[in-house]
């Protein structure tokens, strides 16, 4: 992930929260919100299975939590089931797991959220990276695309979930 100052500016005109990118060499889908909840708040809604299941998904089961190293599974009804492992849980800074659907395994994929303070919220940076696409160029583009307009709507309801819970 990029060091904070190469992407805190990086805002698309005219977007409060700009839609979800995509980096066709690196395979990976990148966004960056502001949040108008402080970073505590933010890292509740996505540390906590009970409010993750309100954005992401049907439900989030980690037994033991999000803490480096726990396992668990993300479930949407009726849909796909990703089992999960944390791999690094920073409070309030930084939350990172890999995902994939079934078992884990070399399909994986690498999820990070990214918390910074600012004036009156939090900005949240996300990064999947790690999709193992094959075809053409323009089907490796259009899958990524397919993967970012999926998070820029969960991510939209994070911003909405984590808003309505600290108004």
């Amino acid at each position: 992930m990029a060091d904070w100052e190469d992407w805190k500016g990086a805002w698309v005109p005219g977007f409060d929260n700009p839609p979800a990118t995509i980096d066709l060499h690196d395979h990976r889908v990148t966004r960056i919100v502001t949040v108008d909840a402080s970073p505590d708040a933010v890292w509740t809604c996505i540390t906590e299975p009970e409010h993750l299941a309100h954005w992401l998904g049907d439900i989030a089961a980690f037994p033991d939590g999000l803490v480096t190293g726990a396992q668990g599974r993300f479930a949407w009804t009726g849909e796909v089931v990703l089992a999960a492992r944390v791999l690094d849980a920073v409070p309030a800074e930084r939350l990172s797991f890999e995902w994939s659907e079934g078992v884990l395994g070399p399909t994986a994929t690498q999820v990070t959220f990214a918390l910074k303070p600012t004036e009156g919220g939090t900005l949240v940076h996300f990064e999947e990276r790690g999709f193992r696409l094959d075809g053409s160029t323009s089907q490796v583009r259009a899958s990524l695309r397919a993967l970012a307009q999926g998070w820029t709507v969960e991510l939209d309801e994070l911003v909405a979930y984590a808003e309505a819970r600290a108004a």
